[in-house]
């Protein structure tokens, strides 16, 4: 059977569409194969990934397993793959489950080996991404939910395990989208004990300071 889910990967701070495309065939040699230009943190996910599924009750497919991830030429390196791996890879494309929502939402997550998801990095330019690709909404572990979420115009549906996401997608547990109060949170981070606005002029020395900040350099100020 073949499963498809969208999932991100990032490239800077850029997330880019990628599509895990799962393949499990019988065989009497059974294998995993990870395609797609995965680097070391990928390809280590088929661990973590086996026992997650197997600590979460599931059944790990003894068959020859084929998991793509495209587009080819996009280096993968970040472990945020492991939930979309697992539900596509090992349980919709063995046939354990089932849904029409994998192609409305993307996925992303680190999974432990019990099962749990791990926070990610990046999931606000994943979230934008997802709204960028016409995506209904964007699964990932709890712990990113607050940061995504102040992307609005998509649904962000917080889970804290791999059992959480199989029973959103098989429509066996209602999830509701984690909803960022933006006026309170702008109330409650824009005051500082020292603001560029209570200096008057000095345009170039505040713009010198705002760029060094903004990339962590340092700075040497002579009068």
């Amino acid at each position: 059977m073949l499963a498809k889910l969208n999932t991100l990967s990032l490239l800077g701070i850029e997330a880019l569409p990628v599509e895990v495309e799962v393949d499990v065939s019988g065989t009497p040699m059974p294998k995993t194969m990870l395609v797609g230009l995965p680097e070391a943190a990928v390809k280590e996910s088929i661990h973590r990934v086996e026992r997650a599924i197997v600590n979460s009750g599931f059944e790990r497919p003894n068959d020859r397993v084929v998991i793509n991830l495209a587009r080819a030429e996009l280096p993968k390196q970040a472990a945020s793959f492991d939930l979309p791996i697992s539900l596509g890879l090992l349980l919709a494309a063995s046939g354990q489950f089932s849904s029409d929502l994998f192609s409305q939402y993307a996925v992303v997550g680190e999974l432990a080996l019990e099962g749990h998801t791990r926070p990610i990095k990046g999931a606000l330019s994943m979230a934008m991404a997802t709204r960028d690709c016409g995506l209904k909404g964007l699964i990932l572990p709890r712990q990113n939910a607050p940061e995504a979420a102040v992307v609005s115009e998509i649904e962000v549906i917080p889970v804290d395990s791999l059992t959480e996401a199989v029973g959103f997608f098989a429509g066996s547990i209602e999830i509701a989208p984690h909803l960022a109060h933006l006026d309170r949170l702008f109330e409650e981070f824009s005051h500082y004990a020292q603001d560029f606005a209570d200096v008057r002029g000095q345009e170039m020395a505040k713009r010198a300071l705002a760029i060094a900040a903004s990339g962590l350099h340092n700075i040497l100020m002579l009068s």
